[in-house]
């Protein structure tokens, strides 16, 4: 066999053919993983000065990706945050606007300029309980001019010599009743004590001979020795006249603090002791009037004035309920709580009168009776419902405007959405 033919035959022409066709299989897989070198060969020095720079542009895209990345996450947290601080900030700033507007609208509207509050809906008579809102509502909105005309009026045309006020005058501004009201007395000594404007000592002066007439005159024995707030002078017999939304616990635990005295604490432990007594802890609501035995058993009774047939839950207890949702006492805002169950049926949220046991005696809509259903469903931490019923005491004073619709429309603000009358220490609950 010649040589040519042994060549032929060789093997390595079978392998070579064998291997080419892989080698021409891989060529498109690479020309597919690097497109840089579909238009010809790349030199070794080539591919890594390209290769360098490959590198370097991408790790200049990270790091501009990575800027960007953190700029926009900046913007949107810091716009996060404006959002948020500015809902906040309008929240706050709508709900004092609204007290404000509200106390202005009251002062401005029954509240004259020598300083006597008018009651226009009743007579045009005054009464000791609208001087002590307006003090209040003064306070409330910064207005020292106000405060001190309706101070001054009240102690010039209603002050008694022994230091309380003659609650009611008739239109013209002459007294017409020389008894006294615990639960003006109490708000008028708490206003003047805790007025902290110019001529704040004169004020606070004038608080301490109230306060020390409250406890001369309108204070009887409770259960265990323990003070009572009765209802005036007239009350203190036995057994004792009481209205438990006198009790303005707010106002006790002020003073106990602004006067000093221990007898305020004790006023409003029993308070909230004598109350959840008569309400069975909180299943019945509160009554309007009530007799104290000589005993220190509670038990309500109608109106001594004879305006009622029978208990009931209504334009006084409904009071009673706000201060106990307002209070300093974690016991008085888990009763007001309690009584949120009864209140929250719209037919009874609104309703001038209930029976005790929340039957409706009066339907007819009433704001005072709209903010203490909101106070009941703040205490319970229904904020929605506390929301809704506040608005619509505010709906129900623009259609049928009332001097108690308007009083209770400024104080249910400040005492529910805000802490201008609160009498709570810093760092304790309430």
């Amino acid at each position: 066999m010649s040589e040519s033919k042994l060549r032929l035959m060789a093997p390595r022409g079978r392998a070579g053919r064998q291997r080419r066709p892989v080698m021409r299989q891989r060529r498109p897989v690479n020309r597919q993983r690097r497109p840089v070198m579909r238009h010809g060969r790349v030199r070794t020095g080539q591919a890594s000065e390209l290769a360098r720079q490959v590198k370097k542009l991408a790790a200049r895209l990270s790091r501009r990706t990575a800027r960007r990345k953190r700029t926009v996450l900046g913007a949107a947290v810091l716009a996060a945050c404006a959002t948020l601080a500015a809902t906040f900030v309008g929240i706050s700033a709508v709900s004092v606007s609204a007290l404000r507007a509200a106390a202005s609208t009251f002062l401005g509207t029954y509240a004259k300029a020598d300083g006597r509050v008018v009651r226009l809906d009743q007579g045009h008579d005054t009464v000791s309980e609208g001087q002590a809102y307006g003090m209040l509502l003064a306070e409330v909105n910064g207005n020292g001019g106000a405060f001190w005309r309706i101070w001054g009026w009240t102690r010039h045309h209603l002050q008694l010599p022994d230091g309380l006020f003659a609650w009611q005058t008739n239109r013209a501004g002459r007294v017409i009743s020389q008894e006294s009201a615990s639960d003006a007395d109490l708000l008028i000594a708490w206003a003047l004590l805790r007025y902290d404007g110019a001529g704040a000592a004169l004020a606070h002066r004038d608080g301490r001979r109230v306060a020390d007439g409250i406890l001369a005159r309108e204070v009887a024995p409770g259960p265990g020795g323990v003070p009572v707030l009765t209802a005036g002078p007239w009350a203190t017999g036995s057994p004792s006249t009481i209205n438990p939304s006198y009790w303005s616990l707010p106002a006790l635990q002020g003073l106990a603090r602004l006067d000093g005295r221990p007898e305020w604490h004790r006023m409003a432990d029993g308070a909230v002791r004598i109350v959840s007594q008569m309400s069975h802890g909180g299943r019945l609501l509160p009554p309007d009037w009530a007799v104290l035995s000589r005993g220190g058993t509670a038990r309500p009774e109608p109106a001594p004035d004879g305006s009622q047939a029978q208990p009931q839950y209504g334009a006084n207890a409904q009071r009673t309920v706000i201060w106990f949702a307002a209070s300093c006492d974690q016991r008085a805002r888990v009763l007001a709580s309690r009584w949120w169950p009864l209140l929250r049926p719209r037919r009874r949220s609104g309703a001038l009168a209930l029976a005790l046991d929340g039957t409706v005696l009066q339907a007819t809509p009433f704001g005072l009776a709209l903010v203490a259903s909101a106070a009941a469903a703040k205490a319970a931490g229904h904020r929605a419902a506390t929301s809704r019923l506040l608005r619509q005491a505010v709906l129900l004073q623009q259609d049928y405007p009332t001097y108690y619709g308007g009083a209770w429309d400024a104080l249910g603000r400040a005492l529910l959405t805000s802490r201008t009358l609160s009498s709570c220490q810093p760092g304790r609950p309430g």
